[in-house]
């Protein structure tokens, strides 16, 4: 998976990289085929902003959260996207067709 990471009004840290990239790739078992991440870190004033985006084939998950620290932030959006991961998931395994039924007898039920 590759992932962007863009700082606005921010120092980039190599330990807040590490942060961002173990939570990305705990996030790594509700993906069927990642192809890209976004992650926009700002500050604003004394609010950090973290704005996180996953492309997946057809989909597209945005997230967006502010606090007063950029950790806390990256994790409060992280767990939006979690969230919508898990919801889409199961949307996808609920639509597949129940074993041993055919067309003709769903059809007639």
């Amino acid at each position: 998976m590759e992932i962007n990471l863009t700082f606005r009004h921010a120092e980039s840290s190599k330990v807040l990289k590490n942060h961002i990239q173990e939570k990305i790739d705990r996030l790594s078992k509700y993906f069927i085929k990642p192809t890209n991440a976004h992650v926009i870190l700002n500050v604003e004033g004394t609010r950090h902003v973290a704005e996180i985006s996953f492309s997946e084939s057809h989909s597209l998950f945005n997230a967006k959260a502010l606090s007063h620290d950029m950790y806390l932030s990256v994790d409060r959006a992280l767990a939006k996207i979690e969230r919508q991961l898990k919801k889409y998931k199961e949307k996808v395994k609920g639509h597949h067709r129940k074993p041993g039924r055919s067309q003709k007898t769903r059809r007639l039920a």
